[in-house]
């Protein structure tokens, strides 16, 4: 079939090409290609969604400490603040769980802790080699958790080679703006039948300096990373791979908890903050691809894995210098997925797939009171034998005509959730969703010029495990009181867009509209207390576009926007849906080469955000709202580096000297969790602001 070979070849010239440039002209001659939108190599051309692909020269030459940091400025997307490291990405106004994270095809946030980090912090970005960012509703591929979209994050490897071969890569750097320090190594063993990676990274930060000189306390952190990867060829057409990963960071502090406390008996007077000291995901996982005989072309994929996210959830006393409360938790993952692709003709691609996981917690805390010294020696399960059980089919079908690419597909998930025993949750705790997902596409080859798509899907979430069973003070400094009857959030969007290319000038535009049904979220009840509870509706609509020009071979501009607007329909509200992003806009300039100077210079503009859910967030403690106003704010960020030819051992090599937040400003992004009545400079109780200037220097090489 040509699409499928075309996309295969485009695919393998991406990844495997050790010279950045020589991945550059395979993009621009070939056109881009995401796995992550259909479930196999498909032309962003030909898909009837707003598709992104960060690539692995972007992601190099920026001072980026998590995947937020990466994600900012992109169209439609921006990011959730609760600290330095909680940065989640948040995709045309929903956030969260709302978002499916993915690690290599794995998901990161199967239900999991709900704190912020939770998603963003697990992966080290020196590690990454491109990024997948699918907007609007993926469950038909993805099932639960993927009703706002999906991000893909696909780590470094290598691929097959004629000869025995050992290739790799290694990054340094330093920034100023938080003394920071890190360095990544790989290496890569390969033949025509084997292929080995092996690769780690370090990460090491102070507490930043933002716009006004002043350091946030307890911003920095420090990460390790260990991956490993083998891929053998049993027969042609037939691949088995084993990967193991390791990542961990320490000292993740959730500022936005950050409060200054009369003693209460149940917490220290005082500055108290939560924090985690030690956080973890490993990853083990064993996958088989192979090209089988007989109608239809049959090409199978088959994944198994175990995932363990550890994490302790501590709270820390500033006046004591000790922790009062601590809990160390376990939430593993077993997963199953099996998808079989099928050619019934030289013009259609048939997918059919199973997919089954089961995530399993029992989180423990103990609590230290007045009485005991704040020692934390009372012994308090949480959750007993808590349990998320997914189980679904699905199928999906594209025809390539002349004139159009035609996409559909639905899906059926039930997801079971259950508990021996959840403290303070009254039962019955046993509750089993079932749902429908479905998606219909259609992209018009109507002219270079102008592509038009249509599209319109449903996806769906359940309500992750400790919105069920989990009574506790979550990283917000809120205490979320749990449901174990939530009803399944549902995301009906309807997307038109367009792409086109008009001489050396290229763009992307879409619209879009979400109805969302028994949106979940936390309404407040007291100055420490929430109730997680289901909206009747909530609609979000927007637009975002991507123009880029090429100037010559090597200098290209590039302008980007986002507008949005959210509403809770609730009839209890009818208000701003809360925190929606404001408008932004982004425009930049870049060169590249494959020997000599290279730049890129961007400036990013924030709308100010008056758009607040006044009655949401509000109580009768603060009837004014915990959601604030945040001022409008731009910012500008230089790289300039020269890449030098092959020479001394290496294949690659380039040094870069980058400039971030040149203005020095002071700014905080809208969606920040820290409220106006926690805020308490005087005590020790800072704004999250954002890092102010930083000097970064960085040095990549190949060889």
């Amino acid at each position: 079939m040509k699409r499928r070979v075309v996309g295969q070849l485009t695919l393998a010239s991406l990844l495997a090409s050790p010279a950045l440039s020589h991945a550059q002209d395979a993009a621009h001659t070939l056109g881009t290609v995401s796995v992550t939108a259909t479930g196999y190599e498909t032309l962003i051309d030909e898909t009837p969604a707003s598709v992104t692909v960060i690539e692995s020269s972007e992601i190099r030459n920026r001072e980026a400490r998590t995947l937020g940091d990466l994600l900012r400025g992109q169209p439609g997307i921006a990011t959730a603040v609760d600290g330095s490291v909680g940065s989640d990405p948040i995709i045309r106004g929903l956030k969260r769980d709302q978002v499916l994270v993915l690690v290599d095809g794995v998901r990161i946030n199967a239900m999991q802790p709900p704190a912020r980090g939770s998603l963003a912090s697990y992966v080290n970005v020196d590690l990454i080699e491109r990024i997948e960012i699918v907007r609007g509703p993926g469950s038909v591929l993805y099932g639960a958790g993927a009703m706002g979209g999906v991000i893909n994050i696909i780590t470094r490897g290598g691929d097959f080679t004629e000869e025995p071969e050992t290739r790799g890569f290694s990054r340094l750097g330093v920034t100023s703006v938080d003394d920071g320090i890190r360095g990544a190594v790989g290496v890569t063993v390969s033949n025509d039948r084997n292929v080995l990676d092996l690769s780690t990274a370090y990460l090491n930060t102070d507490d930043y300096k933002n716009g006004n000189g002043d350091r946030l306390r307890d911003s920095g952190t420090e990460q390790n990373a260990y991956h490993l990867r083998y891929r053998g060829k049993l027969a042609p057409g037939h691949e088995v791979q084993f990967r193991a990963q390791r990542d961990e960071r320490k000292d993740v502090w959730y500022l936005a908890s950050r409060t200054f406390t009369p003693n209460d008996g149940q917490r220290p007077a005082g500055v108290n903050t939560h924090y985690t000291p030690r956080q973890t995901r490993d990853l083990v996982e064993l996958s088989y691809e192979g090209e089988l005989n007989g109608a239809w072309a049959p090409r199978v994929e088959a994944s198994i894995y175990r995932q363990d996210l550890s994490r302790g959830n501590y709270d820390w006393s500033d006046r004591l210098q000790k922790d009062y409360r601590t809990s160390d938790t376990d939430f593993t993952t077993d997963g199953l997925r099996v998808q079989t692709e099928l050619v019934p003709t030289d013009d259609q691609i048939l997918l059919l797939g199973a997919e089954a996981w089961r995530l399993r917690a029992s989180p423990v805390s103990f609590i230290g009171l007045e009485s005991t010294s704040y020692e934390p020696v009372i012994r308090m399960p949480l959750v007993e034998n808590g349990k998320i059980e997914s189980a679904g089919v699905f199928v999906q079908h594209e025809t390539y005509l002349d004139w159009a690419t035609v996409n559909i597909g639905a899906r059926y998930d039930e997801v079971r959730g259950s508990a021996d025993a959840a403290m303070g949750v009254t039962g019955p705790l046993d509750n089993t969703d079932r749902n429908l997902s479905w998606s219909a596409g259609l992209t018009w080859h109507l002219h270079e010029a102008f592509n038009p798509y249509f599209s319109l899907s449903e996806g769906y979430r359940s309500a992750s495990l400790l919105e069920r069973y989990l009574t506790y003070p979550y990283s917000d400094g809120y205490t979320w009181n749990s449901d174990p009857q939530l009803d399944p959030e549902r995301n009906r969007t309807f997307e038109v867009g367009a792409r086109g290319q008009i001489g050396a000038t290229s763009y992307t535009v879409s619209a879009y509209e979400s109805r969302i049904r028994n949106y979940i979220g936390g309404v407040t009840i007291s100055s420490d207390e929430k109730d997680t509870i289901n909206l009747d509706e909530a609609r979000i609509h927007g637009i975002e576009a991507l123009v880029e020009h090429a100037f010559t071979d090597a200098i290209t501009g590039y302008a980007s926007g986002t507008w949005i607007r959210g509403e809770n329909r609730d009839r209890r509200f009818d208000e701003p849906l809360t925190q929606m992003p404001p408008p932004e806009a982004t425009i930049g300039l870049t060169q590249s080469t494959a020997k000599g100077w290279q730049w890129d210079a961007r400036i990013r503009a924030v709308a100010s955000q008056s758009r607040t859910a006044d009655r949401f967030t509000a109580n009768e403690d603060f009837p004014d709202g915990t959601e604030r106003n945040t001022s409008g704010f731009a910012t500008a960020d230089l790289a300039v580096g020269y890449r030098f030819g092959p020479s001394a051992g290496f294949r690659s090599n380039e040094i870069t000297f980058s400039v971030t937040n040149i203005a020095n400003k002071t700014y905080r992004e809208h969606v920040n969790e820290m409220t106006e009545a926690r805020l308490d400079p005087a005590n020790g109780v800072q704004d999250i602001w954002a890092p102010g200037r930083s000097f970064g220097l960085t040095w990549n090489a190949e060889f």
